[in-house]
């Protein structure tokens, strides 16, 4: 009888740790996908409202929050 106890026991165990297993691997990102990080916020040279690099509009080498700033330039 005790071992009928201790084996119910191992298999409640064993099923808890598999189910805890498969919360984290729904929880984890994609083997291939990769944290690009903090993107680096630059100040419009015409009004010095900073935005995301990647979505300021460049001229001469200078970063502008919109086209019609760019236009103005200082």
């Amino acid at each position: 009888m005790k071992y009928l106890i201790v084996f119910i026991v191992v298999i409640g165990v064993l099923l808890l740790l598999k189910r805890g297993q498969q919360r984290d691997r729904h929880r984890r990102p994609p083997a291939g996908a990769s944290h690009a990080g903090p993107e680096q916020m630059l100040p419009c040279r015409h009004c010095g409202v900073h935005l995301p690099a990647s979505r300021c509009v460049w001229r001469d080498g200078e970063p502008y929050c919109c086209a019609e700033h760019a236009d103005m330039g200082r």
